[in-house]
């Protein structure tokens, strides 16, 4: 079995380009498709149809890429696996993480990683936790710092924190009849009293807005998005500022800043966690550096959840 053609048809199903997978491969354009056209000759059928510039799949390239995927993971484990039985001081890791935090967490624990395993290289994706969780089941990476919520299925979950998600309000907001409850009074307090408050909100792909978004479901409430931010920092930084109204985990919900927090009736939670799949081998590689990770992170995240 030829495993470059394998990586190939994946590298084009990823990117939907020619010439994108071609780039990642360093390889010529016309070398990778000639590649394709001897495999799809070979098969008897297209693996792929040509819509302009843009190479989408058919269900025989589906099922191709499917077991192809499957076939390099397996390739990958075991050579992992031989690796950390000979010679484990060199090797390639792939990793996730996301931006921010865990672009900051990396640059905590790479230098310690660095001294054990000089000769390691590193590839790294970042991206959001969801599209991370699809790097985990591809096989793509082999673990992930990423945000958590709710456990998915075939993924395991070493948690490092997990906090409730607070409406915060701007003290200049709060009226006699809101005023209610605070994060010392577990009695949750009712969205419908905020559903004419303007709100700035988490991107569409974090995960603390699908959780927003479940709260704003369940009161039965369209918000008024002001805008949309990137970061936690960010939306808690506005909010401080009487912009808005915002929501943060529990964690981040520092006492005399100008924000009152509030329990809600539904409590979701949201937290950090390596992850990595149920059927991964882990090398000692892997492990040393999420070791590392692990004991990085309370430094990392003390000095993000006091960013005022």
């Amino acid at each position: 079995m030829d495993f470059k053609q394998l990586e190939y048809i994946v590298a084009i199903a990823d990117s939907g380009n020619l010439s994108r997978a071609a780039d990642k491969l360093f390889i010529t354009r016309s070398a990778l498709n000639y590649s394709l056209l001897n495999l799809e000759k070979e098969l008897g059928g297209p693996l792929f149809k040509r819509l302009n510039n843009q190479m989408v799949l058919t269900s025989m390239g589906e099922l191709y890429v499917k077991y192809a995927r499957k076939i390099l993971l397996l390739s990958h484990e075991c050579n992992s696996i031989l690796r950390d039985f000979n010679d484990n001081t060199k090797g390639t890791l792939n990793i996730g993480i996301t931006p921010g935090y865990g672009q900051k967490v990396f640059q905590a624990v790479y230098p310690e990683f660095y001294k054990k395993y000089p000769a390691y290289d590193i590839t790294l994706k970042e991206a959001n936790a969801r599209q991370l969780y699809t790097y985990l089941h591809e096989g793509v990476i082999d673990f992930a710092w990423c945000a958590f919520h709710n456990r998915s299925l075939g993924l395991e979950h070493i948690i490092l924190n997990e906090s409730e998600i607070l409406l915060a309000v701007p003290d200049s907001m709060i009226t006699d009849d809101s005023a209610t409850v605070n994060t010392s009074n577990d009695a949750p307090v009712s969205l419908e009293k905020f559903k004419s408050s303007q709100f700035i909100l988490m991107n569409q792909s974090s995960l603390i807005r699908e959780i927003t978004d479940i709260y704003f479901e369940k009161a039965h409430i369209h918000p008024h998005i002001m805008f949309e931010c990137s970061t936690i920092s960010m939306a808690r930084s506005f909010a401080q500022k009487g912009i808005a109204l915002t929501f943060l985990p529990k964690a981040m919900c520092l006492p005399n800043i100008g924000l009152t927090y509030f329990h809600l009736p539904w409590p979701e939670t949201f937290g950090l966690s390596i992850t990595y799949r149920k059927d991964a081998y882990l090398t000692q590689a892997d492990w040393f550096l999420i070791n590392k990770m692990k004991e990085f992170y309370p430094i990392v995240l003390n000095n993000e959840i006091n960013i005022k």
